[in-house]
């Protein structure tokens, strides 16, 4: 995953504001935003349309489906990504995410989550973590 202006998120949640606030947050960083899905189907469109090097996924979908199951493709692709949900899963091993930031977040914890991710995939873990972040 690259840092800054060369990465290019997607955003995976049901509830139409956070994923307002999710996009704003990160464009206000510098942040390319590849799109917001809603489910795993339209996830999988945008990748397959669009240049995505990370993503932010929720666990629980509206419709049912599990971003769990949606981590694990993305890991197929070579996309990492984070769980962003009110419902951290506790078994680390269900998941192919990197870590879970907890909800509710603050944008400095969002921005700050990235930057943790960003550096435990680059073998450099941080000292400290933001607030709500588990990392797998």
């Amino acid at each position: 995953m690259t840092w800054g202006k060369s990465m290019r998120v997607l955003i995976v949640e049901d509830e139409f504001l956070v994923a307002m606030e999710m996009e704003s947050i990160l464009e206000n960083n510098g942040i390319a935003v590849s799109g917001c899905a809603s489910n795993i189907a339209e996830a999988q469109n945008i990748v397959r349309e669009r240049e995505c090097n990370f993503a932010l996924v929720d666990i629980n979908l509206a419709d049912g489906d599990s971003g769990l199951s949606l981590a694990g493709w993305l890991a197929e692709q070579n996309i990492p990504s984070l769980h962003v949900s009110g419902n951290c899963p506790a078994d680390r091993d269900a998941t192919a995410a990197v870590g879970c930031l907890q909800k509710p977040f603050s944008p400095r914890d969002l921005i700050g989550s990235l930057k943790a991710v960003h550096a435990k995939l680059a073998d450099a873990p941080p000292k400290t973590l933001p607030t709500g972040l588990a990392l797998f």
